[in-house]
């Protein structure tokens, strides 16, 4: 009877031993709901058309390889609400200088714009680096279509009256002129002086001044992709 009891024990230990491990471990049914399979994400994704996975691939790929980025700036002389566009190219020589063309558009109480800008930038060798900021000048060549006019005060359509001479008489009629409307335009070109500093994410910000041309004095923010 000894040998009995004593296996009886040995046997009564071992199942209240493996209860609490069982019950620590989560059932199948929430192991199951917690963790989403990978065929469900596959067959989630398998539901976005080829064409447009295509689309976005490609238009991942070109933002990347020729770094297009987004502006916004603040005309000083004459004040101007301004943003734009710009690639970079780089390295031009050595990994210090880049080529930023780019596109702007800006429009004032007066003023409507429209420039192109050839900007080459430089990173100052052993400039100050505080928080992770890069100091950087440049310069380019701007070439800038711009429209002054007092009539062009909101951005719907502005009726211009005109007097049209006919065989009966002479009659007033009407022209309708949108806000952003450049028949009536100067071009001009001129000359970029760029100080500013960015940082490795892309974020930038700098002051812009134009000279020779449409002049004017902008800061600007902006992020290179």
């Amino acid at each position: 009877m000894k040998p009995f009891s004593l296996m009886t024990a040995a046997a009564l230990a071992a199942s209240l031993y493996a209860t609490p491990a069982r019950a620590q471990q989560p059932s199948g049914s929430l192991a199951d709901a917690t963790a989403a399979p990978p065929a469900s994400i596959a067959a989630q994704q398998s539901n976005v058309p080829a064409p447009a996975q295509h689309a976005e691939g490609a238009v991942e790929d070109t933002v990347r390889r020729y770094r297009i980025g987004v502006d916004g700036a603040v005309g000083l002389d004459p004040e101007l609400i301004m943003f734009g566009a710009h690639g970079t190219f780089a390295p031009i020589f050595t990994r210090a200088v880049e080529f930023r063309p780019g596109i702007e558009f800006g429009f004032g109480e007066v003023t409507t714009m429209l420039g192109i800008n050839l900007d080459v930038t430089y990173a100052l060798p052993g400039g100050t680096r505080t928080a992770g900021w890069t100091p950087y000048v440049g310069a380019g060549p701007n070439f800038t279509l711009s429209h002054e006019g007092f009539d062009t005060t909101d951005f719907g359509s502005v009726t211009t009256p005109t007097t049209t001479t006919t065989a009966t008489g002479t009659a007033l009629t009407t022209t309708d002129r949108g806000r952003f409307n450049f028949d009536d335009t100067d071009f001009k070109s001129g000359f970029n002086f760029i100080a500013g500093a960015r940082r490795a994410n892309g974020l930038f910000v700098e002051m812009k001044a134009t000279a020779y041309g449409v002049s004017n004095v902008r800061l600007m923010a902006g992020f290179t992709f």
